[in-house]
């Protein structure tokens, strides 16, 4: 949900921000991709096999794979969006498609979100830099106006403040056993996760040490996540890979503090506007311990948190894109 949320925040501001561009939007997939096509208001190409049908590329300069869903047309330029190489690293992750390795040879450029992913791709698929542009992002949930949930809602939900969040999928790269280990040396407060009701979430949850003051909880509608996040004392990140990082970029945006296991893409998308912390039970129970109790660090890092996220804009991810479209067709796409 998060992915296909920043997808419609970067379409929104590529169409802010085209002028002598056409924008011409197509979904291709089965049935179930037509509601994405609604709702990022483009055109549903029917695709059941393992080839892009002619009609998705037709009477296109440029073709922009905004994933790797889809393998590549046969006889047209095109760049290609890689958000991360994570089922290289782990084997729980959906595979790469068969066509990755003709996408990274024959795309004229390929887009990535973080200088990380960026440095997956030469380093494991030997894609020279120069052939790479980071577009960046910025955050998909808004959550900086959401209204802060009352403690009738807060009862209603079964969480006892203060809180700290953690929403995302349940897969390895993700660590949630070492969150829960964390938790158990937590004296007080609520852990609410919310994500997927995934296979793997029951085990997990199964092997905790403690299931006391956790609040688990399935996909909740944007509005009632936007408000938990800003109603949160405490965002915390675990995952050990991210081709970006939403959920600590969003939490930044929110003015919620940030306490995150040290990673390469959560160096570089949060600097030092998080608690960074080792991927140690103790010395996450610590960094929780510490933002919660200590009134001036969670000011601090607030403060520092949305400052940071600043940085961070749809507009300026857009501006990237198109720089990038324009480099790839530049007689068809002169400014």
């Amino acid at each position: 949900m998060g992915l296909e949320l920043a997808e419609l925040r970067l379409l929104g501001a590529l169409r802010a921000e085209v002028t002598d561009i056409t924008l011409d939007v197509r979904v291709v997939g089965g049935r179930g991709s037509r509601r994405h096509a609604r709702r990022l208001g483009a055109r549903w190409i029917p695709s059941r096999g393992h080839t892009l049908p002619r009609l998705a590329s037709s009477g296109a300069d440029l073709v922009h794979l905004i994933g790797l869903d889809s393998p590549p047309p046969r006889r047209k330029a095109f760049v290609a969006t890689v958000h991360d190489l994570s089922p290289l690293h782990y084997d729980d992750e959906v595979a790469l498609p068969p066509w990755l390795g003709e996408i990274a040879e024959r795309a004229s450029l390929l887009l990535t979100p973080s200088g990380f992913t960026a440095g997956e791709l030469h380093r494991q698929l030997g894609v020279p830099p120069e052939r790479v542009r980071v577009f960046g992002g910025a955050a998909a949930l808004e959550a900086s106006d959401a209204e802060l949930l009352s403690p009738l809602e807060l009862q209603q939900l079964g969480i006892e403040p203060p809180f700290v969040l953690r929403y995302g999928g349940y897969t390895k790269r993700k660590n949630l056993p070492l969150l829960l280990k964390a938790w158990a040396q937590v004296p007080a407060g609520t852990l609410v996760l919310a994500g997927p009701p995934q296979q793997a979430r029951k085990k997990i949850l199964a092997e905790a040490p403690s299931l006391d003051r956790v609040v688990v909880l399935d996909y909740v509608p944007q509005t009632l996540l936007a408000r938990l996040l800003r109603s949160a004392d405490a965002l915390v990140s675990t995952s050990s890979y991210e081709g970006f990082g939403l959920p600590p970029l969003e939490a930044m945006a929110a003015g919620t503090p940030v306490v995150a296991v040290s990673a390469p893409f959560v160096h570089e998308l949060c600097s030092d506007a998080a608690l960074l912390v080792e991927g140690r039970p103790d010395a996450l129970a610590d960094a929780l311990r510490e933002v919660l109790a200590d009134e001036e660090l969670a000011l601090r890092l607030r403060a520092a948190g949305l400052v940071r996220a600043a940085r961070f804009t749809w507009s300026g991810a857009a501006s990237a894109v198109i720089g990038a479209y324009q480099s790839s067709v530049p007689q068809a796409m002169a400014p």
